[in-house]
């Protein structure tokens, strides 16, 4: 089961997670008037700032010894590159409003991303809490925010992203890398983060 519990871990850590919900918002009736490659620069685009931009500081770190593994799981070592990845976020929200000028309700999933990572940043300082299930989190959020402002009701959809954030919440107990607490104050930050921007807007 650890090795399935660590597939988990790498198939949903939090740098990937947004360029999954973008690619699903991709698919939604909503986005089909945009022609195949402009929603592949949507795709493109969020992986590159939530995926490679976060990415590259955690790896210099590591190259220079301040960060030991992929996942910062030592929680004094978290500050820097979620700053980076912070920065990163705020320019995705602004790549989704200037560039790809998405709706504003889809713009303020970014910034409640940026948001979330923002608040994160100061629990970390005295609490170690889930990147991973904030991420899924996040992406429960959007999910349900979006379904909200189109009034559309997948059932499907919504036991699957919860699921799915149940299975990456339980891997990341069993392999000791959280408490049962922290991953739920993660979901709990990351969704409210963004489905309350995304249901005001």
């Amino acid at each position: 089961m650890k090795t399935l519990f660590n597939i988990v871990t790498y198939i949903f850590q939090p740098i990937l997670v947004p360029t999954y919900g973008m690619t699903l918002l991709m698919s939604m009736d909503i986005f089909s008037p945009l022609s195949f490659f402009w929603r592949m620069v949507a795709i493109i685009g969020t992986f590159i700032f939530t995926g490679i931009l976060p990415a590259v500081p955690i790896l210099l770190l590591m190259r220079r010894g301040e960060v030991h593994d992929i996942f910062i799981s030592n929680r004094e070592e978290r500050t820097m590159p979620y700053l980076f990845s912070f920065m990163a976020y705020v320019f995705w929200a602004l790549f989704m409003w200037r560039t790809m000028q998405f709706p504003l309700f889809i713009v303020s999933m970014g910034i409640g991303s940026a948001i979330s990572i923002f608040i994160i940043i100061f629990i970390n300082m005295k609490w170690k809490i889930s990147a991973h299930v904030a991420g899924m989190g996040g992406l429960s959020g959007a999910v349900f925010g979006v379904c909200y402002r189109l009034a559309i009701n997948p059932v499907w959809l919504f036991i699957l992203v919860l699921t799915v954030s149940a299975i990456v919440a339980l891997s990341r107990i069993e392999l000791k890398a959280h408490t049962p607490l922290q991953t739920m104050a993660g979901f709990l930050i990351g969704f409210l983060a963004v489905f309350i921007p995304c249901f005001f807007f």
